[in-house]
């Protein structure tokens, strides 16, 4: 891609002014109204500043400044078409032609809205949807119904996705991650911003935090907080703010209100990223304060591959005993995740954990897995798959039963439950046996040797904590078990 500088920096010399505007009692909720756009173009040693200018397709064509803020107020959906940061006019791709038209310099870009559809969380009282004053044909008034409560849809909408006219203030508070691949070094420091941040409602102290992890969520490179409150405006919009939950629609103090258009940018360096380290970005980390206002966050489909991190998909999960073992299998399908968790029960019911196997891939694809859980209790048990993401949200496979092989040995134990002993029937022992119990993982928590001609044995397993165990009888690899909870 070309990129040459196109015009005299304008912001240089500037002084980026402070302008906090004072808060109405009822528009308290609405602050820092932040999108994002990943863009291809970088530029090394660059401090992070203000945006100096945007261009809309609002009525067909709208241009705004900081030094030469447009008297018209933008009140429906318009698309964000092109910005100026550190004098270098960057196109969305929304519509070239129209900049092209309008004689105005540009490099080319191709901007796609990240697809934030699995915002978790829950919203607040202070959660609105943010939408043009027009935007439902009535000027001094609001719908009769509450808009759409899906907040993806607001982060999305628009020409790919970059309607600046629409946004969520108060987005509840969490945590995303967005798978990121095809990252190329080649961009970092070729003279543009990496970074866009918008705002169209009052700021907020607040910090949103975003940054780039590995496949294991760890940082690479250094984070960065946006806080909004000191860039200079660069437009102003009116906005209706709907009520997120709750039955009221629109209340009073949030029709027709007028809120301040910012917008920063920033370089790939500024968080630390350089060809060093650029191999190992798997995700873009995204942490919202719970008083977070997005409009959208978006990529340059040209420079990075981004994709939703959508939950594994189980297509089999099955189990067969292998003499004093269970063999467990299961296939996955499409979705990225973190780890699986294989858990046991006895009833069905209630499962506890027995073992932790990492993912093999973290970036999508059908993979097949396999556990062995040893010392597997004679008798029904239960196994379930717990699929955790990196970002902490979990599901779960299907349940199934496996009884396992009947041991020809006698060997039983009683009471089961037990509380303070636990009495072993098992052939006679001669001296070399031992009886052992086990944790569900698989550790030892307790063991006895027999005494020789024994064929009963006596456990007291009251220093144990509550629980099921695997109670285990024999020498080496020759052994009969089975479970047993102790209260």
């Amino acid at each position: 891609m070309s990129k040459t500088l196109l015009q005299i920096p304008e912001l240089a010399g500037q002084i980026i002014r402070q302008i906090l505007f004072p808060k109405p009692a009822l528009a308290l909720a609405l602050k820092a109204r932040i999108g994002i756009v990943f863009l291809t173009l970088a530029s090394s040693g660059l401090q992070a500043q203000a945006v100096s200018e945007i261009v809309t397709d609002f009525n067909g064509y709208w241009k705004s400044s900081n030094n030469a803020i447009n008297s018209v107020k933008p009140d429906n959906s318009h698309n964000l078409v092109s910005f100026t940061y550190n004098g270098i006019r960057v196109s969305t791709g929304v519509n070239d032609a129209l900049l092209t038209s309008k004689g105005l310099s540009y490099i080319p870009g191709d901007f796609r809205a990240l697809p934030m559809l699995n915002i978790t969380g829950t919203p607040s009282g202070n959660t609105k949807i943010g939408m043009g004053a027009l935007a439902d044909g009535i000027l001094n008034g609001g719908l009769l119904t509450a808009p759409s409560r899906n907040f993806g849809t607001y982060l999305t909408d628009g020409v790919n996705g970059l309607d600046i006219g629409t946004c969520v203030a108060n987005l509840p508070a969490g945590t995303m991650f967005l798978s990121v691949t095809n990252l190329r070094s080649q961009n970092i420091g070729d003279g543009g911003a990496d970074i866009l941040v918008t705002q169209v409602a009052d700021p907020s102290s607040q910090n949103d935090r975003y940054e780039f992890t590995d496949v294991y969520g760890v940082r690479v490179g250094n984070s960065k907080d946006i806080i909004l409150s000191g860039i200079s405006p660069v437009g102003n919009w009116v906005a209706d703010f709907y009520e997120a939950t709750g039955s009221n629609v629109l209340l009073s103090g949030f029709t027709q209100t007028q809120r301040p258009m910012r917008l920063w940018a920033a370089d790939f360096s500024d968080f630390g990223i350089d060809s060093t380290n650029i191999n190992r970005i798997a995700y873009f980390k995204i942490t919202l304060s719970g008083q977070s206002d997005l409009a959208f966050v978006a990529y340059n489909n040209n420079t990075l591959n981004v994709q939703s991190i959508l939950p594994v998909n189980f297509t089999s999960f099955t189990g067969r005993t292998n003499a004093d073992k269970v063999d467990l299998k299961w296939t996955t399908a499409n979705g990225v995740t973190n780890r699986f968790e294989i858990e046991s029960s006895v009833d069905g019911t209630h499962f506890e954990s027995l073992a932790t196997v990492a993912a093999k891939n973290h970036t999508g694809g059908s993979f097949e897995y396999n556990y062995t859980v040893k010392n597997a209790p004679v008798g029904t048990r239960y196994f379930r798959i717990k699929q955790i993401d990196i970002n902490g949200s979990y599901d779960y496979s299907r349940i199934i039963q496996v009884v396992a092989i009947e041991s020809k040995t006698t060997f039983s134990a009683f009471p089961n439950p037990a509380k303070s002993f636990i009495t072993v029937n098992h052939p006679a022992a001669t001296a070399n046996e031992s009886i052992t119990l086990y944790h569900i993982n698989g550790s030892v928590a307790m063991r006895k040797v027999a005494t020789a001609g024994a064929v009963q044995t006596k456990i007291d397993v009251q220093s144990l904590n509550r629980g099921s165990y695997y109670l285990s009888f024999g020498t080496g690899n020759i052994r009969t078990s089975q479970l047993v909870v102790v209260q």
